[in-house]
């Protein structure tokens, strides 16, 4: 006789759960990351502009426009770059999200593996005291057929 999980099925179903909620943590993740990146780009790029600003300052001379161009861009920039750190903030949520999600769907999926494994070491038990009952009553026949003989 074969082991069977009665809730096979149930088990497969969880596992794919799971799969998916990995493959959907990881899709955030991702865009988390992209998020970062264009904050941090965007930072960047405002130091290089301090440091424009440095050197044009240091040349001396008819800067005015340039730096007045600089300057202006530094004040747009602060406001991207307050928008893209809600955005990172927001981006951050979504994956605390998702990772509760997979969290969940990996405990329910190794509730019922561990339930599965106590059903197949029950029927392996099972199994045993089974086999061993036939040897016994194999032994207690052959035993009387010695004595009878």
């Amino acid at each position: 006789m074969k082991f069977k999980f009665s809730l096979q099925k149930v088990l497969e179903h969880r596992k794919v759960v799971e799969d998916l909620a990995q493959k959907a943590f990881q899709d955030v993740v991702t865009q988390y990351n992209e998020q970062v990146a264009l904050l941090e780009k965007m930072i960047n790029a405002k130091s290089t502009a301090h440091q424009s600003i440095g050197s044009l300052t240091s040349q001396g001379g008819t800067q005015g426009p340039a730096l007045s161009q600089i300057h202006e861009f530094l004040k747009g920039q602060d406001i991207r770059i307050q928008r893209q750190r809600q955005n990172v903030e927001a981006a951050e949520k979504l994956v605390e999200e998702k990772r509760e999600v997979l969290r969940q769907a990996a405990l329910e999926y190794k509730i019922m593996e561990k339930m599965r494994e106590k059903k197949f070491e029950d029927y392996k038990q099972d199994r045993q005291a089974r086999e061993q009952k036939e040897m016994d009553e194999q032994n207690i026949l052959r035993f009387k057929a010695v004595e009878e003989s």
